[in-house]
């Protein structure tokens, strides 16, 4: 099976349809066909883009289009079923959403509510434009700096290297704000690891994590 033999979603159906799809078979993903299927004008919204415009809205933000592959969302979604199983329907807020491949992903095949929240206008409005197309009432997304404006209360959070080191702290500090508030997940790759396995409110979930993630791929719940 490849992705161009499946049709391609015109409604939220057929959209659920495509993602099941991708989801129950061990198969690669091409992911800008799986943008353009979802309505996701990935491309077309970058090149209107601006490096010394963007360097001089967002000063020492990291503003690049971090947007994780699907197979690491795949293997992300496939990492926290038990954590699906134990809470049905947790919400999930997406810290750097970028054009929200984490969301559509979650609403699509999990029914789950999903919010959004990046950095650069332009994805933050790209992705809803995509949600509201595709009729996702669960899915939403905003701009914002995730150091500055309020969050919404999640159960899962996805914290995927979307900040830089140096300014973790107060992100890990409203992590563990909210932590005292209910038991949360957090799941993170890369350099974001190191800030969560020295946090002494948080343990690492053993998961078994597959494909391109399992190297960077952890899951950590609050204590």
């Amino acid at each position: 099976m490849t992705l161009a033999n499946i049709e391609a979603p015109v409604d939220p159906a057929a959209a659920r349809r495509l993602i099941l799809a991708l989801d129950a078979a061990p198969m690669p993903i091409d992911d800008p066909a799986l943008d353009a299927a979802l309505g996701l004008r990935i491309a077309e919204v970058e090149g209107r883009l601006n490096t010394l415009a963007l360097l001089d809205r967002y000063g020492v933000q990291r503003f690049d289009q971090g947007d994780l592959s699907y197979a690491v969302v795949r293997s992300f979604y496939r990492a926290i079923g038990p954590e699906l199983r134990r809470r049905p329907a947790p919400r999930l807020l997406d810290l750097g959403s970028g054009y929200g491949r984490f969301g559509f992903y979650g609403a699509l095949r999990h029914d789950l509510m999903v919010h959004g929240l990046e950095l650069v206008a332009e994805r933050a409005a790209e992705a809803a434009r995509a949600a509201e197309a595709l009729g996702l009432m669960g899915l939403s997304f905003e701009t914002g700096d995730m150091l500055a404006v309020a969050w919404r209360p999640a159960e899962v959070y996805c914290m995927m290297n979307s900040v830089l080191p140096d300014l973790l702290p107060p992100v890990l500090a409203r992590l563990e704000a909210e932590a005292r508030e209910r038991r949360i997940v957090v799941a993170s790759v890369s350099t974001s690891n190191r800030a969560f396995a020295a946090a002494g409110w948080l343990r690492e979930i053993p998961t078994t994590v597959e494909g391109p993630a399992a190297r960077e791929l952890r899951l950590w719940e609050s204590t």
